[in-house]
């Protein structure tokens, strides 16, 4: 019996994941798909497979700005203006700035979350660092991040929610094995720490 409850309870978790997923929008681009609220104006997941090697010749970020994703309501820069939040970046324009193409597409509100700085700068900086010296070393490293929320909204007139944590795994194949760590970051100032404090065990 108690084998069958806990079938039965993951069927219903994963109906109700995917009717959360239902709900929301799928955007697939050429180098991230997010799934996005536009109930919260935030994204709810995004996944992306990292191409460029650390000794990739790159293009400069100067002069590019957040865009809005056609035909999506999400959120805008009202809602990072006069708070502690950045324009984070989910996909890293740094992890992609080896073709500007791609650069160009990481500045899009599908792939951007309200971060605190401290931490967008901070551990959250390091990791992406981490990860793409990982793609020297390895060749396709898979990154899942995904957000969880808190009750609070910005205070501009079109409120966007306000993140309250984000789950990064990333995931590599070495030896013939397949490795996987995950971060468990709360969207607080991280300054002077290191990411591996939020090593998920």
């Amino acid at each position: 019996m108690k084998t069958f409850n806990n079938i039965l309870i993951s069927l219903l978790l994963s109906i109700t994941s995917l009717s959360l997923y239902a709900q929301n929008k799928e955007i697939k681009t050429d180098i991230y798909t997010s799934i996005f609220s536009e109930e919260y104006q935030q994204p709810l997941v995004v996944e992306y497979t990292i191409f460029c090697k650390p000794d990739s010749p790159t293009y400069d970020r100067d002069g590019i700005s957040f865009k809005a994703y056609p035909g999506l309501n999400g959120s805008s820069s009202s809602d990072y203006a006069g708070n502690v939040y950045d324009k984070g970046h989910m996909a890293p324009a740094n992890t992609f700035a080896c073709s500007e193409k791609w650069l160009r597409e990481t500045f899009s509100y599908a792939n951007c979350a309200l971060q605190h700085q401290g931490l967008n700068r901070g551990a959250w900086a390091q990791l992406e660092r981490f990860e793409r010296n990982l793609a020297g070393l390895y060749d396709d490293i898979d990154v899942r991040i995904e957000l969880f929320f808190s009750d609070k909204w910005t205070t501009n007139s079109d409120p966007a929610r306000i993140p309250a944590s984000f789950v990064k795994s990333i995931t590599w194949v070495e030896g013939g094995k397949e490795r996987t760590l995950s971060f468990d970051f709360p969207n607080e100032d991280t300054t002077g720490r290191s990411f591996w404090e939020f090593l998920i065990d």
